[in-house]
């Protein structure tokens, strides 16, 4: 009796010993889809500077595992902290956020159906990295994305597949400074170089547009008005240089000042945005009615009908410059 028992412990004990690893290897046909949905909950921040965005998301993801199948019509839940002990038990998708760092997992809910489908949902905060391109500031428009690798398993054993019926956000997930305008899904292979490796990755992007009424009113508008403030250098005599100088080396530096604070919002970039244009053309402007008054006072002194023709055509002609290199940069 006891020489059997043991031959049956014998034959069993491979099978059981293959058990437990068989449930750390993904499930059925390679590679295993896993279906991935996003949904936006909340756009808190975004820093351009710092080139990063603050955000409250909800994810899931679904794949089938036969082994996890059951007798029943009634789904398995588990949620929170039995949520993750679960999902420890069992294969999964070990995914990985990939652009920040130590994201805070708010909420887990794990369903479980009879067939073995597995719905996995988590909700989450983090401070995401993205890669803006600011040419167009602030009529710009940006993607912000969240993108998921799996950690543990390759492109050849995971597929990520994007649920486009899964896809969404709230109506109040806007930033004070941005519009949400649409949520998107899409999945690509990422390889990871001098590893070898090729990953899945699915990536969500957030479409966001910038409200642009607070920069006119703050950037364009005062800069337009210290501008024209500026040529009425041309409505002082020629010969009074001096007055002219002071004038324009306060419109100067108001610009600059205007330009500084600025400065504080956007990463230093190696182009120029919209914003940078505009102080441009009113530095090159300013620069070209300082060389006019020098020139003047230099050559015009004793031809003072001359000089008033000269004032009155660059007193006209610098606006429409500084207004047609304005509109180019905006319409460009």
């Amino acid at each position: 009796m006891l020489r059997s028992l043991i031959t049956i412990l014998v034959l069993l004990l491979p099978q059981a010993a293959l058990g437990a690893p068989g449930q750390s290897l993904p499930p059925g046909e390679r590679p295993v889809q896993v279906v991935a949905g996003f949904y936006l909950l909340d756009l808190s921040s975004v820093a351009e500077r710092d080139e990063t965005f603050d955000a409250d998301i909800y994810l899931k993801f679904q794949w089938r595992d036969p082994r996890q199948a059951f007798v029943g019509s009634e789904s398995r839940m588990f949620l929170q902290e039995s949520a993750a002990e679960q999902i420890g038990k069992m294969w999964w998708p070990q995914i990985e956020f990939v652009n920040t760092g130590q994201p805070e997992i708010t909420n887990r809910r794990l369903e479980i159906y009879p067939d073995g489908t597995v719905d996995y949902d988590i909700g989450l905060t983090s401070r995401f990295r993205a890669h803006m391109d600011l040419r167009r500031f602030p009529f710009d428009r940006q993607g912000l994305d969240v993108r998921i690798q799996s950690f543990a398993w390759t492109a050849e054993q995971l597929e990520f597949v994007p649920d486009e019926t899964g896809m969404d956000f709230s109506p109040e997930s806007t930033f004070e400074g941005l519009l949400v305008t649409g949520v998107s899904g899409a999945a690509h292979q990422s390889e990871h170089a001098g590893w070898g490796r090729t990953f899945s990755e699915f990536v969500a992007r957030i479409e966001v547009e910038r409200r642009w009424t607070f920069f006119v009113w703050t950037v364009f508008v005062p800069v337009t008005l210290i501008f024209l403030v500026f040529c009425t250098v041309f409505l002082v005599p020629s010969t009074d240089f001096a007055a002219r100088i002071d004038l324009s080396l306060t419109a100067l530096l108001a610009c600059i000042a205007t330009q500084f604070a600025m400065s504080f919002n956007l990463p230093h970039v190696s182009y120029l945005t919209v914003i940078d244009e505009v102080f441009l053309a009113a530095y090159c402007s300013i620069a070209l009615g300082v060389a006019t008054s020098t020139g003047q006072a230099a050559w015009l002194k004793h031809e003072p009908e001359r000089s008033e023709r000269i004032d009155r055509r660059v007193g006209l002609g610098l606006p429409l410059l500084y207004f047609a290199l304005l509109g180019i940069s905006i319409l460009s």
